[in-house]
């Protein structure tokens, strides 16, 4: 007990000995303190505030304090309208150096810190919105006054594009009312899927029929005014295959399979025979090259079909290059992606109109020299469902031998017709 007076006294007598020197620092340093009161809960000891000053000398004593976290955002400011918090008196704040016995001063303007949750911002009304505003006021000044080129060239243009609401306000009325005007000309649901419907690459089609032979006008996939330059004379009076073999103008098992049926018969189906006829016609239409298309001669020699067929086909299925002509006055046709989607679904239909309506997606591949999966694509879009086939039905019914061996997938259109979401333009529908 003893021993604790005695150093008592020994502390008491040192700091008698000593003296204590103090300062005022009035510098403009870039770090100064801050006294902050907070309204509602306190942050984390390790929150990082960054602190704004007003640029205007005549201002230079207010400050903002801003920090957040995942959830709250604290904003502080030394100032209440045009007065400070702390008017009528000052703060100080006080370090003392240990080494040199100096405490030192500095002046600390005083904040008051609200909450803001981030949750509930949309919500909270208009106060967060002129804090954020000041915020963002005292963060442009800072800019100015200390920014770089780049950096002021950006809060201008910022603050050129920044629409005041105060103004607006007033207009509140003309721009409703602008707004209705123009929603209540926007296309209905209805409208936009009548729309996507007739864009589709696809014959004309009865989406409400019960039947599948009822779903497609064959007379838009084949005109009757076509159909009769299709000259079935030379098939129906042939000896034997190998006589009318040669006016085909496609190597297909299918087509070649199909026309074989229709001349065994008693009294050969002239209607059936011109529709294979005409499905060969777009199959070696779509064979064709684009060079190919340019030179008429060419072409209608490619296709065996006369020049009246021809015409119809280049009108429907190809696209005339305006103010191009081949050497003989014709014009010149190219092929674009939407007018070859639309040629493929034609091709689709045809066969499944000759096939009762069902197709084996590897033998539309084979006879066009495309992937088995874009033939499913194509089918899938003129409406038809994909099944799976056991590779007993594959070697029943697919003709060509140019399709791979095996299990696979065929399809069948179903009344009524259920198209995919429509592609945009000139695409396969998904």
């Amino acid at each position: 007990m003893g021993s604790k007076r005695k150093a008592a006294e020994h502390d008491a007598q040192s700091a008698k000995a000593r003296s204590v020197a103090i300062s005022i620092d009035s510098s403009k340093a870039k770090v100064q303190p801050v006294l902050a009161t907070f309204a509602a809960g306190i942050p984390a000891a390790s929150a990082a505030f960054a602190t704004y000053r007003d640029a205007d000398k005549s201002r230079s004593d207010r400050c903002i304090v801003v920090s957040e976290t995942d959830k709250i955002e604290y904003v502080g400011q030394s100032f209440e309208g045009e007065r400070p918090l702390a008017s009528g008196c000052k703060y100080l704040v006080g370090v003392y150096d240990s080494a040199t016995d100096t405490v030192t001063f500095r002046a600390a303007p005083v904040v008051r810190v609200d909450t803001v949750i981030k949750s509930l911002k949309g919500v909270r009304g208009v106060a967060d919105r002129d804090i954020s505003e000041q915020v963002l006021a005292a963060r442009n000044e800072l800019g100015e006054a200390f920014g770089n080129k780049k950096r002021k060239a950006q809060i201008r243009a910022e603050e050129r594009n920044r629409i005041n609401m105060d103004a607006v306000q007033g207009d509140k009325s003309v721009i409703q009312a602008s707004i209705e005007l123009r929603t209540s000309s926007m296309p209905s649901a209805q409208d936009l899927r009548a729309a996507e419907n007739t864009d589709r690459p696809v014959p004309k089609y009865d989406a409400q029929a019960t039947a599948a032979c009822d779903v497609y006008d064959m007379e838009d996939v084949l005109p009757r005014a076509v159909a009769a330059h299709i000259d079935v004379a030379p098939f129906v009076k042939a000896a034997d295959a190998e006589e009318y073999k040669k006016l085909v103008p496609v190597r297909s098992a299918f087509v070649a399979k199909k026309i074989e049926g229709i001349l065994a018969q008693a009294k050969p189906d002239v209607a059936a025979l011109r529709r294979v006829l005409y499905l060969a016609y777009l199959m070696r239409l779509a064979a064709l090259t684009r060079a190919a298309l340019q030179r008429r001669d060419a072409c209608l020699e490619a296709l065996c079909c006369a020049p009246e067929v021809a015409e119809a086909l280049f009108e429907r299925f190809a696209e005339c290059v305006a103010g191009s002509l081949n050497p003989d006055g014709s014009p010149v046709f190219v092929k674009t992606p939407a007018t070859e989607t639309k040629l493929v679904c034609y091709i689709a239909v045809l066969m499944l109109s000759i096939n009762n309506w069902v197709v084996y997606p590897a033998e539309l591949a084979a006879d066009l020299g495309i992937p088995a999966k874009k033939a499913e694509k194509y089918l899938a879009s003129v409406g038809c469902k994909i099944e799976p086939a056991h590779a007993s039905e594959m070697a029943m019914n697919v003709m060509s031998r140019r399709a791979r061996p095996g299990p696979g997938k065929k399809a069948i259109l179903k009344a009524p017709v259920k198209f995919p979401k429509a592609p945009r333009r000139g695409g396969v529908a998904a």
